[in-house]
């Protein structure tokens, strides 16, 4: 039985923040075109409604921001990863579909502004607690380069890091031999919208990727969760 809870300490400088949690069955594989579709379709309509200089005041990122700040990180040289993802899709850099679970977590942080998280569940290790980074930890983040991860929330298990709310490790990553997922929601506002967006990665999870819900559950400091 693995646990998953947030440091006190993070919340006493961050009090609005609030974590959705989906633990799913899925089955992992290149996207189909009807996901592709609705992924463009999305890419489209965020290009067409945002303009990069309009991406650091909403107020998803305001908070966001305000969080790496609180523990000494600075956003614009360490980005939330949703802003880096809006601001690809607005210059008109698009991104490369990498498999269906992966895809479905971009549209999801796209659509609601928010870091996500996703991780292959099998891979991580004992239980497990997000907290601020300590001074010289790091991973070897998804792109294969060392992250410092001083100050940024992290996820943390008993063999070490392995997701942040800049990148996720490579080591919990996603691959075509995942059979099941902890997918991770970021809210630093206090009117982000859970039910809207774990809804809708619900939606996405069970259409795109033949999921089956496990639980879903916004976490708070004071509760715990219990994952079997």
């Amino acid at each position: 039985m693995k646990k998953i809870l947030i440091d006190p300490a993070y919340t006493e400088k961050c009090p609005e923040f609030k974590l959705g949690i989906i633990k799913a069955n899925v089955s992992c594989s290149a996207s189909g075109d009807a996901l592709i579709g609705e992924m463009q379709a999305l890419f489209e309509n965020v290009s067409k409604q945002s303009k990069v200089e309009e991406i650091s005041k909403y107020p998803e990122i305001v908070a966001g921001r305000a969080a790496y700040r609180a523990f000494g990180k600075d956003p614009t040289k360490y980005r939330l990863s949703a802003e880096k993802l809006l601001r690809r899709i607005i210059k008109g850099e698009g991104l490369d579909s990498i498999n269906n679970i992966v895809d479905l977590s971009n549209m999801l942080s796209l659509s609601y502004r928010c870091p996500v998280g996703t991780f292959d569940y099998a891979k991580i290790k004992g239980d497990v607690i997000l907290r601020a980074g300590e001074k010289g930890e790091s991973f070897l983040s998804l792109g294969n380069q060392e992250l410092n991860i001083e100050g940024l929330p992290i996820f943390a298990d008993e063999v070490g890091p392995f997701g942040s709310t800049t990148s996720d490790s490579a080591r919990t990553s996603v691959d075509l031999n995942t059979n099941t997922i902890l997918l991770t929601v970021f809210g630093f506002e206090s009117q982000f919208d859970f039910e809207a967006a774990m809804a809708y990665a619900t939606r996405l999870i069970t259409e795109f990727a033949g999921g089956e819900i496990l639980f879903a559950e916004t976490l708070h400091p004071k509760k715990e969760l219990q994952m079997a």
